[in-house]
């Protein structure tokens, strides 16, 4: 991980019994073989809520994190995704593009 290293932090809490399926689909997706998918990445479960999944992914450059995002073919990945999501704006919690100011 670089500093100015761009990334996205989600938020997302799953569909009541649907949380282990939430956790091994997002980890499944992230072994697609898209160039320009994340290269560093965490999935974690709040200890609070185990429905409840934060994930961080990092990727190569700029470029890269806006090709992987505008790329039509993680369009059916990212809806299985959304399918175990709850409803409601508030289940969605966070979704924020970032960039790295500091890392180990």
């Amino acid at each position: 991980m670089h500093q100015k290293q761009p990334g996205m932090v989600l938020k997302f809490k799953a569909k009541p019994g649907k949380g282990d399926e939430l956790f091994d689909l997002c980890n499944e997706l992230h072994f697609n073989e898209d160039p320009d998918g994340p290269v560093d990445w965490v999935l974690a479960r709040s200890d609070e809520d185990p429905d409840v999944m934060w994930a961080f992914e990092f990727y190569r450059d700029d470029e890269s994190f806006q090709r992987h995002y505008s790329n039509p073919a993680m369009d059916a990945g990212h809806q299985r995704v959304f399918d175990l999501v709850a409803d409601g704006a508030e289940e969605w919690g966070v979704r924020e593009s970032v960039h790295i100011a500091y890392s180990s």
